[in-house]
């Protein structure tokens, strides 16, 4: 009998200390502070992606450039500017991201040579350092981190070769690029701060227009780049 009633309070017993946490009091905690299974999520997630996160990006690129010229249908002198074909360039920068629960800004800096081929064979480039105003967005998928970037640029420009038909330059280009542009990169994390990137980036420039006069109605560029360099998570 007594047997039988020591097992009964010993059952009770621990049904009382799992059901109202008398274990975690006497480990010395606090049942009322213990977080909820929510409350952990949220404070995982927390870490995992980080309230707030300043991400580095160093980045060497080939880009193939396209310069369209519309020209005033009157004009003949520069009809070869018709029939313009792509070249390539690199491109070389930096860029920073700011950013508050995986969505920020970004910009930085790029050397970028752009330009066009001619009939005859000839490069005509043009210099830009590039800086980006971007909205960027990100996303895990295992250790590869994908970041998104679109929006305007604001390119100054560093030289330009002049095209020239009978020693006459047949266009002066404006020391300024406002373009568009928009990349998507994944970079695979070694680690929690470095990590190596691949990418994609296009920019349409000349929304300014980038050369006008009586030969030449409007110039602009569009300009495709695979990248590859480093994430560094600051």
């Amino acid at each position: 009998m007594k047997k039988r009633l020591y097992l009964t309070l010993f059952i009770v017993l621990i049904f009382a200390f799992q059901t109202f946490g008398f274990g975690s009091v006497y480990a010395g905690e606090d049942p009322s502070e213990k977080p909820s299974m929510k409350e952990i999520d949220k404070i995982h997630l927390l870490k995992k992606g980080g309230l707030f996160g300043l991400d580095l990006s160093i980045k060497l690129g080939l880009g193939i450039s396209k310069t369209k010229f519309d020209l005033n249908p009157n004009d003949t002198i520069a009809k070869d500017l018709n029939t313009t074909s792509t070249i390539p360039g690199p491109s070389i920068g930096a860029d920073i991201t700011l950013t508050v629960l995986g969505y920020g800004i970004t910009t930085g800096m790029v050397y970028s040579k752009k330009g066009f081929q001619t009939t005859n064979g000839t490069n005509y480039n043009f210099h830009y350092f590039i800086i980006p105003l971007l909205l960027y967005f990100n996303f895990d998928v295992g250790k590869v981190v994908i970041d998104g970037n679109f929006g305007p640029y604001f390119g100054l420009l560093l030289s330009h070769d002049d095209f020239t038909q009978n020693n006459l330059a047949l266009y002066k280009m404006k020391n300024f690029d406002l373009g568009l542009t928009a990349n998507i990169q994944g970079a695979y994390m070694f680690t929690k701060v470095l990590g190596i990137l691949l990418g994609y980036k296009f920019e349409y420039g000349g929304l300014n227009n980038l050369a006008s006069n009586e030969i030449i109605n409007k110039m602009t560029t569009q300009t495709h780049f695979i990248f590859t360099g480093l994430k560094v998570a600051l």
